[in-house]
């Protein structure tokens, strides 16, 4: 049978020693609750003395059996003083009957601070209450396994206990996360979130600017008063149209066709004025014939700014844009 002292306990001293103080106390005394004087005087004794967890419930097996025995003699009350010494006595009648070389009385006095005389009386009147009757199957008692598998559900439920207020301790420290995206404002966005919001602004931007450019014409002065029709160049003859074989350009009578009226729609929408001479007397200028002129427009370059005859006349000796369709009879001085 195990016994004696180990060398390597197999329970944690601190939890072992809440359990026996718990247990000895509801056994004991089940009105009062456990004290921390008391608590400590149980550390103190499994701490000095080492004993195995098999001895240990072995006397919580002979202390329960001893109180049970006192209560069916009568009426039963037990003090403070009484839960110390009826504790360390169970537990050196298991330590004997497990290993009876260990501890003497007087180790046990030493350890507990109970005087050796009152441990040997208290010893005695246990025994001969028991019939001297120790022994205990250990593997077979249903008492004994009682106190095993209450140690077992015990020391479960203190872990499970340990390990929530670890997890308490620990939500207290480190603040919860927020996930109510909606309360985040401008100035808490994510980094990612501004970066996106910044290149769909800017990318607005860009399509504003380049809506404006596309609806933006340059106005010249000839466009306000100036309405043009179909360009005097076919459609399909301008540069870097390719030749087709069924294009204008490729038939001359349908090219010379469609240019005759375009021609004349020009001069039906824009009238020329009657043919007349020009004669400046100016001993500056010589004289010379005069000539149709078409109405000035924006083809023609070099227009003057006013109409005086400073401007006028040095402007007249250009040659025009278009070339006149007929000559004038030169008149001679």
């Amino acid at each position: 049978m195990p016994g004696g002292v180990c060398a390597v306990l197999d329970y944690e001293v601190d939890m072992m020693s809440e359990y026996v103080a718990e247990m000895a106390t509801r056994v004991v005394t089940p009105e009062a609750a456990v004290t921390s004087p008391f608590r400590k005087f149980v550390s103190q004794i499994l701490t000095s003395t080492r004993l195995p967890s098999t001895t240990i419930l072995l006397g919580m097996n002979y202390l329960a059996k001893r109180i049970n025995t006192l209560k069916g003699q009568g009426p039963y009350k037990a003090s403070e003083g009484q839960v110390w010494r009826y504790l360390t006595v169970s537990l050196l009648l298991g330590s004997k009957f497990l290993d009876d070389n260990t501890f003497q009385n007087r180790s046990w006095s030493e350890v507990s601070g109970i005087a050796v005389s009152e441990l040997n009386s208290l010893e005695f009147e246990w025994v001969e209450s028991m019939g001297w009757r120790l022994y205990v199957n250990l593997d077979m008692s249903k008492d004994y396994q009682a106190w095993l598998e209450n140690w077992r559900d015990w020391q479960s439920m203190k872990k499970r206990q340990v390990a929530q207020a670890s997890r308490e301790r620990l939500a207290s420290v480190v603040p919860a996360i927020d996930t109510d995206i909606a309360r985040y404002s401008g100035h808490r966005q994510s980094p990612q979130s501004r970066y996106l919001q910044e290149q769909v602004a800017e990318y607005e931007r860009y399509q504003a600017m380049k809506s404006q450019q596309q609806s933006y014409r340059p106005r010249e002065s000839g466009w306000g008063h100036t309405s043009w029709g179909a360009p005097l160049t076919p459609p399909d003859s301008g540069y870097g149209t390719p030749d087709y074989a069924m294009s204008a350009t490729s038939s001359n009578d349908r090219y010379n066709e469609w240019f005759s009226q375009a021609a004349a729609q020009y001069a039906n929408r824009y009238p020329q004025p009657p043919a007349h001479s020009t004669f400046y007397p100016n001993s500056r200028h010589n004289s010379y014939s005069g000539h149709y002129h078409y109405s000035q427009n924006m083809w023609e370059h070099g227009l003057a700014e006013c109409s005086c005859t400073g401007c006028v006349d040095p402007m007249k000796q250009q040659v025009p844009y278009f070339v006149p369709h007929g000559y004038s009879q030169p008149v001679m001085g």
